[in-house]
């Protein structure tokens, strides 16, 4: 919720004013009455009569909302009508993070990212700070939340808000948008699924109810080409909020996400993936006449994922959570917070006399039944003497329990912004992020028993600056070095995957560190750009038996070039340039920290977008959408294989690309 300070003023009703402008009226003509029409009046004319003001009942109006918090310097923001013109992310508000810098994609178009070298097990996903496994359908598909619900969504590399924890990497956030006076609704028809949300108003304006969802028909499209594959996703979201008071509004905010990925082979389907998650958040807001707000919540939440065979692993959580935020005078802002979990899991585990016995204790680590609690407590402060001025300290503790092993995590952090000039920003920031070990990617319901290895540390130090400059364009350049402690990565290369072991070998610090460059002018102007770029480089610590090397997922350089245009009369074109250069090459020798001598081909792609909108009614219009990841069929080199005496044959994944056509309307 966002609005202005309280404000109280007294207001007069109609009479008042009407009085009012008869005296000026009457004033006003005796100011500019000529001189001899003055002395030539008659003496026996009977003056006027006073014009009498009778007193007026004073009516007292409150106008309330609440304070519109100072954006973090670490944080990179993005509204929702930006977002949908962002060409090759389709609409999505989360898909369109992989355009911010700092975001290095594992490979193009898979919606799992290192962020700022943090791998993809120590990136947090939340929604109205409801913690998500995920955020995307299964390989390609969307987001798990219908776009027209999300108001703006913001990737926190560093330093997040008090109220986000338990990672060690970067946090997205998405924000829902405030509940609506009125009847409106979005909803998409495309070739791969159709969506809608639509919400309306209820009790005179007090509430708000609002259901949608998306189903996908891939199954269907995809059999006429590969009959043997099926890819299959769906999501539902549905909100009632009502107004207790002026200060008080209850919310109940239910959505849910369903994938599954399947190859028939002599008849007999096989699963290849199959997850689903669901959550139930019940919330209560306060809005202080002060500009205070508080927060009270209550998650319940069911996640699951099949494993091999008719197999699955299953966590049913409980959270709660308050927090209040308080302003202390004109200047500082104070924010008290505490949330707890609760996870319990369950899952089937093999027999033992069906695997070899390594294969039991991995499966036994992720998924015997075992309750996992986590809680934190935090106390922030925000110093704003000027706008654009803003100085956040933040103390925060997390303690984590499985299964009897317990662990305390304290994450502090900082964060600044200082105006050096009218145009000129300076950004800094520096904290501690900590995290329970964590599968390599996001799985729902798999997760590591008795916290083995012990929790992962993140140190994040950043600074940079911001500068306006002229026709609405921004740019911001921050430099960061970050350092990890015990954090779950794919692997140490690229040839010795293993995803089930919950931490690679003890070794020294990772390190990342690099250059952020970003460029932008709002796409929603008539036109709009940016350039997002990151050089960076990031390291794997040495062990006992290895020295430090190059991370085999390092990407040095990440640059999108893209831009949206109004043509006029309802047209709208838009594309994005992405490359970035290609892993190393494990071919050659990476057993040091010097730059390898060789990689893999870069990668490039095109992604466009072309619109014809049709406007109707007041606010409603339709739209034809065609749009295009991937329109240059390019190709990624992922790996090199090299055979004696054969020379050596490049691994290439692709060429992916999503066309999409469509038809979208809103109300």
């Amino acid at each position: 919720m966002r609005g202005v300070p309280a404000v109280t003023r007294r207001t007069a009703k109609p009479a008042v004013c009407s009085a009012l402008t008869s005296a000026l009226f009457v004033l006003a003509r005796a100011a500019h009455a000529a001189p001899e029409e003055t002395a030539d009046a008659a003496p026996d004319t009977a003056p006027a009569p006073p014009v009498v003001v009778a007193p007026v009942p004073i009516e007292e109006v409150t106008v309330s909302g609440l304070r519109r918090q100072t954006s973090s310097s670490t944080e990179q923001r993005m509204k929702r009508t930006d977002i949908r013109l962002v060409p090759g992310a389709f609409g999505d508000p989360f898909r369109a993070i992989e355009a911010m810098p700092g975001v290095m994609p594992i490979v193009s178009g898979l919606p799992y990212y290192y962020v700022r070298g943090a791998p993809p097990s120590a990136v947090g996903y939340f929604i109205d700070d409801v913690r998500v496994p995920y955020l995307f359908h299964f390989a390609l598909g969307p987001g798990v939340i219908q776009p027209t619900l999300i108001d703006e969504v913001s990737l926190h590399p560093a330093a997040f808000p008090a109220r986000y924890g338990r990672y060690a990497g970067g946090v997205v956030a998405g924000q829902t948008r405030e509940p609506g006076t009125e009847l409106r609704g979005e909803g998409q028809i495309r070739i791969f699924d159709a969506g809608a949300y639509v919400e309306a108003p209820f009790a005179g304006g007090r509430g708000a109810a609002g259901i949608g969802g998306r189903y996908s028909y891939t199954a269907a499209i995809l059999s006429l080409v590969s009959p043997n594959t099926s890819i299959d996703y769906r999501d539902y979201n549905a909100r009632v909020s009502y107004e207790l008071s002026d200060r008080w509004r209850a919310t109940a905010f239910t959505f849910g996400s369903f994938d599954m990925a399947s190859q028939v082979e002599d008849g007999v389907e096989n699963v290849l993936f199959a997850s689903e998650f669901h959550r139930l958040d019940l919330r209560f807001d306060r809005r202080g006449a002060d500009g205070a707000t508080s927060r009270v919540g209550m998650t319940l939440g069911l996640d699951r994922t099949r494993l091999d065979g008719k197999r699955f692993s299953q966590d049913m959580l409980v959270g709660v959570r308050a927090r209040e935020r308080t302003p202390i005078g004109d200047e500082t802002d104070i924010e008290l917070g505490i949330d707890a979990t609760v996870d319990r899991y369950s899952g089937d585990l093999p027999s033992v006399y069906a695997v070899q016995p390594a294969q039991y204790a991995a499966a036994e680590a992720l998924f015997s039944p075992r309750i996992d609690t986590a809680t934190g407590a935090w106390a922030s402060a925000s110093w704003h003497p000027t706008k654009r001025f803003d100085l956040t300290a933040t103390a925060r503790a997390d303690a984590f329990s499985s299964d009897g092993e317990t662990a305390i995590g304290p994450s502090p952090r900082v964060s600044t912004r200082v105006p050096v000039s009218s145009k000129l920003t300076f950004l800094g920031a520096m904290g501690v992020g900590t995290q329970a070990p964590a599968f390599a990617i996001p799985v729902p319901a798999v997760g590591y028993r008795r916290l083995p290895g012990g929790l992962g540390y993140a140190y994040q130090k950043s600074a940079g600056a911001e500068v306006d400059l002229p026709l609405r364009f921004l740019f911001r350049a921050v430099g960061f070095h970050h350092s990890y402690f015990n954090l779950r990565d794919f692997a140490r290369n690229r040839r010795d995957f293993d995803i089930v072991e919950p931490q690679l070998v003890q070794s020294s610090p990772a390190q990342a560190y690099g250059l952020e460059v970003h460029l932008s002018r709002r796409l929603s102007e008539r036109f709009g750009g940016f350039v997002s770029y990151t050089l960076s480089r990031t390291e794997v610590g040495a062990t006992q038996r290895t020295q430090a090397r190059v991370s085999p997922f390092d990407r040095t350089h990440v640059l999108h070039v893209g831009g949206s245009a109004d043509l006029g009369r309802g047209w709208r074109a838009g594309v994005r340039f992405l490359t970035y250069r290609g892993w190393p090459d494990e071919g050659t020798s990476l057993t040091s920290i010097s730059p390898p001598s060789r990689r893999l081909p870069a990668f490039t792609r095109i992604d466009a977008r072309i619109e014809k909108r049709w406007s109707w009614r007041k606010a409603g219009h339709i739209a034809l959408v065609l749009e295009a990841l991937n329109a240059t069929a390019s190709t990624e080199i992922i790996g090199r294989r090299c055979i004696p005496d054969e020379g050596c044959r490049d691994e290439e994944l692709g060429p992916i690309v999503i066309p999409s056509l469509g038809v979208e309307g809103a109300l």
